[in-house]
């Protein structure tokens, strides 16, 4: 995923974007509340049903996955939902931003070019971790989701550094 496709094309464009994601996230906010409870009480019956079981470890430790599973469904729902205020706060402050005007061309430079190697450290440290977590978990998949998106975010930040380049150009 290059990250190109769909970017505004203007700050009127972009403050009507951000306003909309805002919205949306409002929405998944008010769902994503209910699921995480939800989760709290599956991890729990299946939890329960391993343990009830522990002396058939064929039938146990399928049990136990479903419920280590729905334990981090759970915590990501949570999870999910803080993650989901903070942006709407980030949208906020860049509404405030956005008409801002000027920016120091090489000083975002030198923070985006200084950030650009974090992206591939972080992609391999998700990449290692995976490899310890079990097969077919929720855990393992979410490792090797993590390392893909900041294999997302090494591209993005190329993009935004080629743009800047062009700007300084231009």
């Amino acid at each position: 995923m290059g990250g190109e496709v769909g970017a505004p094309s203007s700050v009127d464009e972009f403050e009507n974007r951000l306003r909309r994601l805002s919205e949306n996230l409002d929405a998944i906010k008010e769902q994503l509340e209910d699921v995480a409870l939800d989760e709290m009480s599956e991890a729990h019956a299946y939890a329960e049903m391993a343990k009830e079981c522990a002396a058939r470890p064929d039938i146990a430790w399928h049990l136990f996955l479903i419920a280590a599973d729905s334990i981090l469904h759970r915590e990501l729902a949570w999870a999910v939902l803080r993650a989901i205020s903070e942006t709407q706060v980030l949208a906020r402050e860049m509404l405030a931003h956005a008409r801002a005007g000027s920016y120091n061309q090489e000083r975002l430079e030198a923070m985006v070019e200084a950030h650009a190697s974090i992206e591939e450290f972080a992609k391999s440290s998700y990449q290692g971790l995976a490899e310890y977590a079990e097969p077919g978990t929720t855990l393992k998949r979410l490792l090797e989701m993590l390392a893909q998106e900041e294999e997302k975010h090494k591209s993005l930040v190329n993009i935004v550094l080629k743009r800047i380049k062009e700007a300084g150009r231009g």
